[in-house]
């Protein structure tokens, strides 16, 4: 299967300063992350990732078309949903999503999506959402019991209490 995009390594910070460069993790089949993982993620067409409910992601996390990811966990770090991809936030995602022109993300009750929200697609919430909203032609439905946390300001910038 040829893809059309590269992966582009992760720089980590040393303790002494120094830059250590990591390939990402790409998922072709299907992977369960249960412990902790830090750096970029890309999940290609037709492959499924679950960040199980121990799993804790720190990085990036982008979904290729006809992808799936379901996190239980914690993901904090960017949300890059592709065209008929899904998401499912059963736990917390943390970070700016971003999603594509017929790409879906659900979130399911006790599930929150914490960050800017970049719509071309659809986001169904049955869980808690907060965040600026940037639409490009998506949606974001309310669904019952669903809850969207209003910012405070002070000092003339937005902040956001869970």
């Amino acid at each position: 299967m040829a893809h059309d995009h590269e992966h582009p390594q992760d720089v980590f910070i040393q303790a002494d300063g120094s830059e250590e460069y990591r390939d990402p993790w790409v998922v072709t089949d299907n992977e369960v992350l249960a412990t902790a993982h830090s750096g970029c993620v890309c999940v290609h067409e037709g492959a499924t990732l679950e960040l199980a409910s121990t799993g804790q992601l720190s990085g990036s996390l982008t979904l290729q078309a006809g992808s799936s990811v379901r996190i239980v966990g914690q993901h904090s770090g960017s949300l890059h949903v592709g065209p008929e991809s899904v998401v499912d936030v059963v736990g917390s995602q943390s970070g700016s999503v971003h999603v594509a022109h017929a790409g879906l993300v659900r979130v399911h009750p006790g599930g929150m999506l914490a960050g800017s929200l970049h719509v071309a697609g659809l986001i169904e919430n049955r869980g808690t959402r907060g965040g600026s909203v940037h639409m490009s032609g998506g949606a974001i439905q309310d669904l019952e019991d669903a809850s969207v946390k209003e910012p405070t300001r002070r000092g003339g910038e937005n902040y956001y209490s869970w």
